[in-house]
């Protein structure tokens, strides 16, 4: 064979090992004879100098296609993101994969690989060609972001409605990660899920940290500390009551099962602002979590909310339909709550009552007819819920509270309804009265002619015998004249007395008594005088505030009967104590 030399020789010797034209046994052969040219420095100088070439070559070739595959790709347009929502034949043999872009449109694209196919689920992010016309791979980071909304229920189809903050409902397509969840009952109505509302999709569950997170309308403040026999100078007998109601079907329901009783307690409180309604609502509050740590052996902190409490500012709204939607939400949640078993940290179950407060009924339950006809769809609506004989209220252990200063322009129909049992409410007679000073000044310093022994006694007597004496000191407050009657009606002192006047002119007192104390003058304690004249004073600004067309706001008066005129009469110029032992 032909001695190779120089650098042609090299690049020939290393053309004809490379090509693969010539059999393999003919290059070895070539290889083996080409050995001792290694042993020439200049031979082999060349011979890596080829090589560096060769090698130079590959390497821009490799980069050559790396960037023609770059050009073609930005010639195709970037990737594109969408949402995986099913497979559909459409009739061919090619799998069509229908996604939801990010703008909400929707698209049927190729998917070419089978085994892609077979693994997509619903609700996955995938990535398509620039034109969205080839699904290429799942997305390596599927995104869980959006709005949140309140799981309502499932719908035919596969479809679930949620509520978003603004109470509007809508319907959304689940992924396929939180149908199962749905179906496997990990996620219940009520729990607050994450959604695209462009892509009418929902991804997944928020986390919730209570249990109670998703209730709009449950009361969460701290239990009233209102304890009827401590506070209440003559506790209504409703208090004892619904006291007896709760602690029997907690511990013995079937006794009131026999006798064909419902399990939901229908109640209204009625009477003018200032006799104690409020009171008595937190009082009937504290009783019931009293029974429950009773019957469950847990502080009452430890107790779960349990009160519901309905406003016509919590329910009305400025957009047509959505106050209907909130009448709706809000008895949906009292009926959810009452049909939810409570699990104690020692994993004991047990069916604790719920306290539903319709506070000041006449804003919401006025007479149909004559207000705006939104008001009277919102009161229809709450007629419908609130129908004693409806089995999820039979069967379900909820009080119904509902106060109001105005019974006279309630809707009879809603009266009916809530009225079930009836407290009213009026002014305090000599008894009440006595029973509310008792609480009032249990614990403040009195002082009766100088001396501290028996003082609360002796004043509480001597503005009893000053108030509801036949023949005392007062002549009259004022005179009231009624269409059609023949005759004045004279209210007194003794009939503007109520649990909040006292409660104001008691502390009116206490805050002479203490200016007194604080510049040296009779600081020995509250007297006679400063409660006299407290309560004069309470009950003339109360006067001063009559007309004839919100007198039943302040006064009883007759059923049916209508004022005519309201007149204050003239008083003596000397204080009240003159006049008592003048």
């Amino acid at each position: 064979m032909k001695k190779l030399k120089n650098k042609h020789d090299a690049e020939a010797l290393m053309e004809t090992l490379s090509d693969g034209s010539f059999p393999l046994e003919l290059r070895t052969e070539i290889l083996k004879e080409s050995i001792p040219l290694l042993e020439n420095p200049d031979f082999v100088q060349q011979f890596c100098k080829f090589l560096e070439s060769a090698n130079a070559k590959s390497t821009f070739q490799k980069r050559s296609e790396q960037l023609s595959a770059m050009i073609k790709d930005l010639e195709a347009g970037p990737f594109r993101s969408a949402v995986f929502v099913g497979l559909s034949s459409n009739g061919s043999k090619v799998n069509h994969a229908q996604v939801l872009f990010d703008d909400g449109t929707d698209a049927f694209s190729v998917v070419a690989d089978e085994k892609l196919a077979g693994s997509l689920r619903k609700g996955d992010r995938v990535l398509l060609d620039g034109r969205g016309k080839l699904v290429l791979r799942k997305s390596p980071n599927p995104l869980k972001i959006g709005t949140v909304a309140t799981f309502e229920r499932v719908v035919d189809g596969g479809y679930m409605a949620v509520t978003n903050h603004n109470q509007e409902t809508f319907v959304y397509l689940p992924s396929q990660e939180l149908e199962e969840a749905i179906e496997s009952k990990e996620i219940s109505p009520g729990d607050t899920v994450i959604v695209n509302p462009r892509q009418s999709f929902a991804f997944g569950v928020l986390p919730s940290d209570h249990s109670c997170s998703h209730y709009q309308f449950l009361s969460r403040q701290t239990v009233p500390d209102v304890i009827a026999h401590r506070d209440i100078g003559s506790p209504p007998k409703i208090i004892e009551r619904v006291s007896q109601f709760v602690e029997l079907e907690m511990t013995d329901p079937k006794i009131r099962r026999r006798f064909g009783l419902r399990r939901s307690s229908m109640n209204l409180l009625t009477g003018i602002p200032g006799t104690g309604k409020t009171l008595t609502i937190e009082a009937i509050w504290r009783e019931i979590y009293r029974i429950m740590g009773k019957i469950t052996g847990l502080a009452i902190d430890q107790l779960p909310p349990r009160v519901f409490k309905l406003k016509m500012s919590s329910v009305l709204s400025e957009w047509l339909g959505r106050s209907d939607k909130n009448v709706d939400r809000f008895f949906d949640e009292v009926e959810q709550m009452a049909s939810e078993r409570w699990e104690a940290p020692d994993g004991t179950e047990y069916e604790l009552p719920v306290l539903v407060i319709l506070e000041e009924i006449d804003g919401i339950a006025r007479t149909r007819g004559g207000q705006d006809a939104v008001y009277d769809r919102i009161l229809t609506g709450i007629l419908q819920r609130l129908d004693p004989n409806r089995a999820s209220f039979k069967e379900k252990l909820i009080i119904f509270a509902g106060t109001t200063n105005e019974p006279k322009i309630v809707d009879s129909a809603f009266s009916r309804r809530i009225g079930a049992y009836v407290e009213k409410f009026g002014g305090l007679n000599r008894a009440g009265f006595v029973k509310v000073m008792e609480k009032q000044t249990s614990s403040m310093p009195l002082t009766y002619k100088g001396s501290q022994q028996r003082a609360q006694d002796a004043i509480i007597s001597d503005l009893t015998s000053w108030l509801f004496a036949p023949n005392g000191s007062d002549q009259g407050v004022v005179e009231i004249a009624y269409v059609a009657g023949n005759s004045v009606d004279i209210r007194y002192r003794r009939d503007f007395l109520t649990g909040a006047l006292i409660d104001r002119a008691v502390q009116q007192a206490a805050e002479k008594a203490a200016g007194e104390a604080a510049s040296g003058e009779n600081g020995s304690g509250i007297h006679l005088e400063h409660l006299m004249d407290a309560l004069d004073c309470q009950i003339w600004n109360t006067a001063e505030q009559l007309s004839e067309h919100n007198l039943h706001k302040f006064l009883e008066i007759p059923d049916a009967a209508r004022v005519a005129s309201v007149r204050r009469l003239p008083q003596p110029d000397l204080s009240p104590l003159q006049l008592q032992f003048h």
